[in-house]
């Protein structure tokens, strides 16, 4: 593991492993692929703009070709990656205007999966999302990017799994797995923010004020699209 926290080249951090594997009963060999191969980019292994061989994704992921290559005609029709050349994809760049737009959507489908489940948000729930959030707080100090990419994505599952919509989540995944939101936890305070974010959220949740919740969740992805376009190189950063 290097000192950014980030795992050397040529092979995955255990949490990424793990996060495929437990997916794993889900998919089929291609399904679960894609899923490892977009964990990869979420999580940051693969960077945007990054070229990466069919061979390389193989060993870095313990796959064998045939399905890596099935995922890629799928992930390619999704517009995450490009296909490079006939073994090699490349990680689709994101600029501002794309990552606008990713956040455009996804504060449609998130703000409606809070209304859907609110109703069924009950004291345990909010005890886990209390749990998870004294987990990132103990991260602030921590290089573990991963971890902290990891704890985050569960926090917002755990409230989005209770509107018992899987077409709404599965949705909610997908458009989040076009950009790699790992490099969001490399700024500075960005964890603290989003720590704090979360804090109003889990209050108007016990005030059992949804208003307050749809518009706590408003503010926490505006501010996580302005820390998201900071990441971007700074020819990417103006909307065209």
């Amino acid at each position: 593991m290097s000192g950014t926290g980030r795992p050397g080249r040529g092979e995955l951090s255990a949490t990424d492993r793990l996060n495929a594997v437990d997916n794993a009963k889900f998919f089929t060999k291609r399904e679960f692929a894609a899923e490892a191969i977009r964990n990869a980019i979420q999580n940051g292994f693969y960077q945007p703009g990054e070229v990466v061989s069919q061979r390389r994704i193989s060993e870095d992921l313990s796959l064998s070709v045939t399905p890596i290559r099935e995922a890629i005609i799928q992930l390619a029709g999704s517009g995450l990656i490009e296909r490079h050349s006939h073994h090699s994809i490349k990680v689709k760049d994101v600029d501002a205007e794309r990552l606008s737009d990713i956040y455009h959507v996804r504060l449609m489908l998130e703000l409606d999966a809070i209304r859907l489940a609110f109703r069924n948000i009950k004291k345990p729930t909010i005890a886990e999302l209390k749990l998870v959030n004294s987990n990132l707080k103990q991260l602030i100090k921590s290089t573990e990017l991963e971890t902290i990419n990891s704890l985050d994505r569960q926090f917002h599952y755990i409230v989005f799994s209770q509107a018992h919509n899987k077409a709404l989540i599965s949705c909610i995944e997908y458009v989040k797995s076009s950009f790699s939101f790992y490099a969001l936890w490399s700024k500075p305070k960005r964890l603290t923010a989003s720590i704090a974010e979360h804090t109003q959220f889990i209050a108007r949740l016990e005030d059992g004020d949804l208003k307050g919740c749809i518009e706590a969740h408003r503010k926490h992805l505006e501010s996580g699209l302005k820390a998201a376009l900071d990441t971007l190189p700074a020819g990417k950063r103006e909307s065209q």
